[in-house]
C-alpha cells in the first residue's frame, strides 16, 4: 500500500535536524562526496565538481525582485530546529496530533473526545516519533508559513498580540509542529510536492506570494543522502543571471539565508550547517537534483492514513533506519541494500527521498514481490542498530534492534506474499519481532522480545492467513527463548496478556498465537511445535 501515500517525500521525510545529513562541508571540498551511510538505490544524480565559487552570499545582496512580506524576526521561530526530546522540547506526536492529521480512522476508539490509537496507528506514531528525532524542519517550515499567510490563525495557538518570534517552546507548540512535520508522510502533502527547475521555482514563488500564499521549499544534497526544509521569503537579482532565493531557515533563527540560483543553467547552491556553531555545509543542485515545493494548504488537510484497513492499494512501504549515534558515520560504503532474493533490482520499486540525520531508506514495493533488505556496518566504530518496518493496508510488521558490530551484516528476507519476515546475521542478536493488524472495529499487536540469537540462527515473524502470529527459529544453534505480549484494542477497552516467563523455541520450531481471533477475554496460548516438540504456554 502507500504508493498513494508515501511518494517522493517520506517523501521528503524532511526530518533534517540541525544536522544537515550528507551535505558536503565547505572545508575539504576537493575530497569528494562525504555522504555517510548512503543507500545503493540513490538518485543517480550528476557528480558535480565543487568549486570555490560556491561561497556564501549576503542575503541582502543585489536588488529585491519580489517579497512575501515574511520577517524572520517576527514570523520565524526564535528557537531553532530540534531533534530528540529534551527539557525544552518535551513533546512530539501524540494520539491527538495523529487524529488531527489522519482523522478518526486511526483511532481504535474515542473516549471523552480523546483518541486511543489502533495498534497499527500506535506503531506508526512510534516510528514517526523516532524519525522526528532527526529534526522537525519540515514542521517548522510549514507552520511558520501557515501562520504568516493566515492558513492557520495564530490567535488559535498564541496569546493575543504575540508574534511567532516571541513564542517560546511549549508542549502545545511542539505537538503542533510535530503534526505538520508528519504531514509529509502521506497524501495530499506528499502527492502535492513537485520537483522544479530554478525557473519554475521562481515563477511559482512569485505567483504564490502575489495571492498571499507560499510553499515549503525542500532540497537534497547531490547524492540524495540528506536534505532540509525551509520557508522561502524573497527573491533578489544578484547579477550575472543569478537570482537569490532568500529563506527563513529554522536552523538559524532570526537571520535570513539565501540560495544562489541560475535559471539559465538550471543550477543552485545553498550553504547551511549542522548547527550555527559548526562549519558551513554545501548543497549543490542541478537538473538531476531539483528543488521541491509543497503547497502550504495541502498540509492543513486530513491526510490519508497509511496503516488504516482498506485505505489504499496493496503495495508495501518499507522503512529501514539506523538509530542515531550508532555505527560508523565515516564509512562511504552503502549501509542498506534492497534487492530481489537473487541480488538484482526489485521490479517496480520506487525509492522515496528521505531526509534525516539517521541513515535511513524508504521505498514502495509492489504487492507479491519478494525482496531482501541487507544492512551492514563497514566502519570500525561502534555497533550500528537497525530497525526494519513494513507498512501495509491495515498492518505493520517489524524487526527491530538489529545491532551489528564492525564488519557484521544482517539480512531481512520478505516473502512474496509479504506476510513473512526472516532475519539472519553474522552477529549475535537480540531482536524485537512485532506484528500489528487492524480490522473494522478492533486491532491487535503481537510482540516477541528478549530473544537471543547466535550467529547462524535465523528468526522470523509471520502473519498467517488464519490470523495466527508466528515466531520461529531456523538454521543451527542453541534453543531460543522469548517473551510474547499480545495487545488487543477495540471500541470499548484494551486487553493485554503476556507469557509469565520465557517461551522456549528450539531451532526448527515455531511459537504461534491465535492473536487475530482472540476477543480479549478468552484464554490465549503460545503453541510451540516442530522438531518433535509440542507444548503450550498460557498468556495471562
Amino acid at each position: 500500500m502507500l504508493a498513494r501515500y508515501l511518494s517522493i517525500l517520506f517523501l521528503l521525510l524532511l526530518s533534517a535536524s540541525p544536522a544537515a545529513a550528507g551535505a558536503a562541508p565547505l572545508t575539504g571540498l576537493s575530497e569528494g562526496s562525504l555522504a555517510s551511510g548512503s543507500v545503493s538505490l540513490s538518485s543517480g544524480s550528476d557528480s558535480l565538481t565543487t568549486e570555490p565559487s560556491y561561497d556564501p552570499v549576503d542575503p541582502g545582496s543585489g536588488k529585491l525582485i519580489a517579497s512575501s512580506g515574511f520577517d524572520v524576526t517576527r514570523d520565524g521561530f526564535s528557537f531553532d530546529n530540534w531533534g530528540p526530546g529534551s527539557d525544552e522540547h518535551r513533546r512530539s506526536l501524540t494520539p491527538a496530533a495523529m487524529q488531527s492529521l489522519f482523522g478518526d480512522d486511526i483511532c481504535a476508539r474515542i473516549v471523552n473526545g480523546e483518541c486511543v490509537l489502533s495498534a497499527p496507528g500506535a506503531a506508526l506514531e512510534s516510528t514517526a516519533n523516532e524519525m522526528a528525532a532527526g529534526g522537525h524542519c519540515y514542521g517548522m517550515a510549514a507552520l511558520a508559513g501557515l501562520f504568516h499567510t493566515g492558513g492557520l490563525d495564530k490567535a488559535d495557538y498564541l496569546p493575543p498580540g504575540q508574534t511567532v518570534f516571541e513564542a517560546q517552546p511549549s508542549d502545545a507548540l511542539d505537538r503542533l509542529i510535530s503534526r505538520y512535520w508528519a504531514a509529509q508522510i502521506s497524501s495530499p502533502s506528499s502527492t502535492a510536492t513537485t520537483q522544479n527547475s530554478v525557473a519554475q521555482t521562481v515563477r511559482k514563488l512569485m505567483s504564490a506570494w502575489a495571492r498571499g500564499d507560499n510553499f515549503i521549499l525542500s532540497f537534497f544534497d547531490a547524492d540524495g543522502a540528506g536534505g532540509h526544509a525551509v520557508t522561502p521569503i524573497a527573491l533578489r537579482d544578484l547579477g550575472a543571471g543569478r537570482i537569490g532565493i532568500v529563506v527563513y531557515d529554522n536552523n538559524f533563527p532570526g537571520v535570513e539565508k539565501i540560495f544562489v540560483t541560475n535559471p539559465v543553467t538550471d543550477s543552485w547552491y545553498y550553504t547551511t550547517a549542522t548547527n550555527p556553531s559548526e562549519p558551513a555545509y554545501l548543497y549543490v543542485g542541478s537538473r538531476a537534483n531539483r528543488l521541491h515545493l509543497t503547497p502550504l494548504r495541502a498540509t492543513t488537510q486530513i491526510h490519508e492514513c497509511p496503516v488504516c484497513a482498506d485505505a489504499g492499494d496493496d503495495s508495501v512501504t518499507v522503512l529501514v533506519k539506523r538509530a542515531p549515534g550508532t555505527g560508523d558515520e565515516t564509512s562511504d560504503e552503502p549501509a542498506i541494500r534492497l534487492t530481489t532474493p537473487a541480488g538484482g533490482p526489485v521490479p517496480g520499486l520506487k525509492p522515496l527521498g528521505f531526509i534525516s540525520t539517521m541513515d535511513s531508506f524508504a521505498a514502495v514495493v509492489p504487492e507479491d514481490a519478494a525482496f531482501d533488505i541487507t544492512m551492514g556496518n563497514a566502519g570500525s566504530g561502534p555497533a550500528a542498530v537497525w530497525d526494519v518496518t513494513l507498512f501495509g493496508d491495515g498492518w505493520t510488521n517489524e524487526v527491530d534492534g538489529i545491532s551489528l558490530g564492525s564488519g557484521d551484516s544482517a539480512t531481512v528476507s520478505v516473502s512474496a506474499d509479504q506476510r513473512h519476515l526472516g532475519l539472519r546475521s553474522t552477529a549475535r542478536l537480540e531482536p524485537v519481532l512485532a506484528i500489528a493488524e487492524e480490522q473494522a472495529d478492533w486491532s491487535v499487536e503481537g510482540v516477541a522480545r528478549n530473544l537471543s540469537l547466535a550467529p547462524g540462527t535465523g528468526a522470523s515473524v509471520k502473519r498467517q492467513l488464519d490470523g495466527d502470529f508466528v515466531f520461529a527459529l531456523d538454521g543451527e544453534g542453541p534453543d531460543g527463548s522469548t517473551e510474547i505480549v499480545v495487545l488487543r484494542r477495540d471500541v470499548e477497552r484494551d486487553y493485554i496478556v503476556r507469557t509469565p516467563g520465557p517461551v522456549t523455541i528450539p531451532v526448527g520450531a515455531s511459537a504461534s498465537v491465535a492473536a487475530s481471533s482472540w476477543d480479549g477475554t478468552a484464554s490465549l496460548v503460545a503453541r510451540v511445535e516442530g522438531v518433535g516438540v509440542s507444548r503450550e504456554y498460557p498468556l495471562g
